[in-house]
This record gives C-alpha cells, sequence and structure tokens, in this order.
C-alpha cells in the first residue's frame, strides 16, 4: 500500500471526497487479549472480540447539500449502514458500519471529522 490519505468515503450510497491531509487509521477486529493475574502468581489470557473501525476520517462537507445533517441522521438511525472507502493506492475497504463517538464538524475547514465501527473488509487493488 502507498502511503497516503483516502480519496473518498461512500457513506449510505452518499459519496464524500477527504481532506488532503486525512488521517483515517484502520484498526482490525477480531480478537482482543487481555493478561490478568491469578492468586498464585501466574497469569491466564482473557479474550474478547472487538470490531473493525476506521478513525480519523475528515470528510469535506457541502453545507448547502446539508452533508452535516445527513452524516448526523446516519448516527441517530441507530442502524448498520453500507460503506466504502477508497485509499490513494485503489484499495478499496467495504462493509456495514455505523459512526461512534461525536462528530466533529470544522467551519473554518468545511470537513467533518468522523469514526466508524462495523465489519470493515479490504476488497484488494
Amino acid at each position: 500500500m502507498i502511503a497516503g490519505p483516502f480519496e473518498s468515503h461512500t457513506l449510505n450510497g452518499r459519496r464524500f471526497t477527504c481532506d488532503a491531509d486525512d488521517d483515517a487509521k484502520w484498526k482490525f477486529g477480531g480478537k482482543n487479549n487481555e493478561v490478568k493475574p491469578n492468586g498464585d502468581g501466574s497469569s491466564r489470557v482473557v479474550q474478547s472480540r472487538k470490531t473493525d473501525s476506521i478513525e480519523g476520517v475528515s470528510l469535506v462537507i457541502d453545507f448547502d447539500k446539508g452533508d452535516d445533517d445527513f452524516l448526523q441522521d446516519l448516527k441517530n438511525s441507530g442502524k448498520m449502514f453500507d460503506y466504502s472507502g477508497t485509499a490513494n493506492d485503489g484499495a478499496v475497504f467495504a462493509g456495514l458500519v455505523q459512526i461512534v463517538d461525536d462528530i466533529e464538524i470544522s467551519f473554518k475547514e468545511g470537513t467533518a471529522s468522523i469514526s466508524l465501527q462495523g465489519k470493515i473488509e479490504k476488497q484488494g487493488v
């Protein structure tokens, strides 16, 4: 993969371009390991499941088109929605996600910063 930001993200059929300084991070889902102490001084590993996530997504938004309201409505729905993102090397990430944490709007930059969680798979280049 060539390092660099995503080119675009499509959320529930609506395409957003990315800020050129976007530094989105993909975190693999699967299992989370936690090492816990036992009473005799030994340790054990406890596993829990965790979802895939893409954090730090910086979407260029158009207030006149209601992009800010669209994002908030997606989050408020509480339902998973279709997602795809295209990296600058052509790799595509896709799946079913939901917006988590706060949607941070920058009026100066005309961007919305969001984080997504769900089932996200790399589709290839």
